[in-house]
């Protein structure tokens, strides 16, 4: 019998993925810094230090590549950079200067994501990206970034989840800034598109006058829905309106200013039509939640595979950008990774050009409001020494990215 061969393209990418506020600590200037500070965090904490990583990096990043990661996804804090509009701070870019080249020491290739949640609070103060020239502040900062910085990254992510940062902060209410208002959610998400756009425009035209090869895309949340009963015309009607509002609407609105799509994946929804859900779009999720992660979050690896196949009509290259199980003790983290990457590779096998796997996250980290009981970390961290600790899954882990292969684990 003929063993079944998986393994990974040539030049394929393995990594983890970070974000500063959760991870750096102490970003003072930041919209969600301040939030935290009216007791908003259900854990009752604060960001306070987070891991420590803006001390810690070097050690984090030879930890990484001791684990054989050669790509790592982290964030620049914008309010670092810009405190005040118009305002640089020479000092942190400075800092991040050292931070990327401390990747590069350790031979892992850097990709930067310029917004993830975080807003400084001049521009939050402004009516952040409610406000008119929402876009015009946020390139000019890609464009100073890319002067700065831009010889030193090799894959660029604009913004982070656009469609979590909108529904959160501006349907469900429960993120800074804690609007309800579909207007408001509308009109964030149309100017967080125009501001890509404007990123990606500006990005280009720096590196291209520098002679430097740029990578542009944006990280994108995409759920796998799929109707609670495949009979009923109101359950699959549905579920193709969800699909389009929160897997493709953004999608379309970029699509000519992306040179790749960085795909998070953590969500199977099967949806049931309700009418008595009107706040929820109509939608009941009725999932079989066989198996669930600390979070509460089902763990459905077959859904990776499903929204991969929905993302091949872009025709344009995919990187994970985000994929990972809050798993306190470290019971499901190997097996999940595994049975992703089974299906990633499925999906490679049919046809979908991805180009690399980053794991969410590389430590354990502050988890926006939840605070710090989410442990996603390959690396355990303890919040009071900020020691390290390898977790077996990472282990298991770094022998899939040494091989380039899910064979002979």
């Amino acid at each position: 019998m003929k063993e079944n061969i998986l393994k990974f393209p040539k030049n394929f990418l393995w990594g983890a993925a970070t974000s500063a506020h959760q991870v750096e600590g102490e970003n003072i200037n930041n919209d969600w810094w301040r939030w935290e500070q009216l007791g908003k965090i259900k854990d009752g904490s604060v960001s306070g230090r987070a891991c420590d990583h803006y001390r810690l990096f070097e050690n984090d990043f030879k930890m990484a590549r001791e684990l054989e990661h050669n790509i790592h996804r982290l964030s620049i804090e914008w309010s670092r950079i810009e405190p005040l509009p118009g305002k640089w701070n020479l000092e942190e870019i400075d800092h991040y200067r050292k931070v990327l080249d401390s990747l590069k020491e350790n031979n892992i290739k850097a990709m930067v994501t310029l917004h993830h949640f975080t807003n400084p609070l001049w521009f939050a103060d402004l009516g952040g990206w409610k406000n008119k020239d929402a876009a015009f502040y946020f390139s000019r900062f890609a464009e100073f970034i890319a002067k700065e910085l831009g010889d030193k990254i090799d894959f660029w992510i604009t913004i982070n989840e656009p469609c979590i940062y909108t529904s959160r902060g501006y349907l469900e209410s429960d993120w800074p800034p804690e609007r309800r208002s579909i207007f408001a959610a509308r009109q964030v998400m149309n100017n967080m598109a125009k501001a890509h756009r404007g990123a990606y425009r500006k990005i280009h035209q720096v590196l291209k006058n520098g002679n430097i090869d740029a990578w542009v895309g944006m990280a994108k949340n995409n759920i796998f829905y799929e109707p609670y009963c495949k009979y009923n015309p109101f359950d699959r009607i549905l579920v193709l309106i969800l699909r389009y509002l929160t897997n493709f609407l953004f999608l379309n609105k970029i699509k000519k200013e992306l040179d790749f799509i960085g795909l998070n994946y953590y969500f199977h929804c099967k949806s049931r039509f309700n009418p008595l859900k009107i706040r929820n779009s109509f939608a009941e999720i009725k999932n079989d939640n066989k198996k669930v992660s600390d979070f509460g979050w089902e763990i459905y690896p077959k859904g990776i595979y499903e929204v991969l196949m929905e993302l091949k009509k872009y025709n344009k290259p995919i990187f994970i950008t985000e994929n990972g199980v809050a798993d306190k003790n470290d019971v499901y983290r190997s097996k999940f990774i595994l049975d992703h990457l089974k299906e990633i590779h499925r999906a490679i096998q049919d046809g979908v050009n991805i180009k690399g796997y980053l794991h969410w996250s590389l430590l354990d980290n502050f988890e926006w409001k939840e605070g710090f009981k989410m442990r996603f970390g390959l690396i355990e961290v303890d919040f009071k020494s900020y020691e390290r600790r390898i977790r077996k899954s990472a282990k298991v882990f770094a022998k899939v990215c040494k091989n380039n292969s899910l064979n002979n684990l």
